[in-house]
């Protein structure tokens, strides 16, 4: 029953992720400089701004990670404001991220393009890794301080 309901409450926020998208990638403080023009494509611009790679068990540690619209060898850079614990990949092997136009999966890649992650959207509209293989990552929006997944505010 506890499961049916942190999946529940991780589609609730993948989907406001991507409705609050936009507004995060405006607040970015890595986004370029504004008279640059942003390689990302339109379709993708929500994919821009700061997310949070999780694992099922709420338990666990989650890994910051930051969506930029710079460019990237294979894609835009990624950034990792700090130090992810096992079993996350490190800062090292996570170079860029990019969208698998066969699929839609979402791609993070290192330096040599070498896919390290790749991240599904299933039938709820989050994006996670396989879940044949262990451990299962999940691709969220940040939770703010009140608790709220990082959704905007609609006052």
């Amino acid at each position: 029953m506890a499961g049916f309901a942190w999946r529940g409450a991780l589609a609730a926020i993948a989907l406001l992720a991507l409705a609050a998208g936009p507004a995060a990638a405006a607040d970015s403080s890595s986004s370029a400089a504004s008279d640059e023009q942003s390689t990302v494509p339109e379709e993708l611009q929500s994919m821009v701004g700061d997310f949070v790679l999780a694992q099922e068990d709420e338990t666990l540690p989650t890994c910051p990670i930051r969506f930029t619209d710079q460019q990237a060898i294979g894609g835009w850079a990624v950034e990792m404001p700090a130090p992810c614990p096992a079993p996350y990949p490190s800062a090292d092997q996570i170079a860029a991220w990019n969208v698998d136009e066969s699929d839609g999966s979402v791609l993070l890649m290192d330096a040599t393009r070498k896919v390290v992650m790749r991240l599904f959207e299933d039938e709820d509209g989050l994006f996670d890794t396989d879940p044949n293989v262990e451990p299962r990552f999940y691709l969220l929006a940040p939770y703010d301080e009140d608790g709220s997944g990082g959704e905007a505010d609609s006052d």
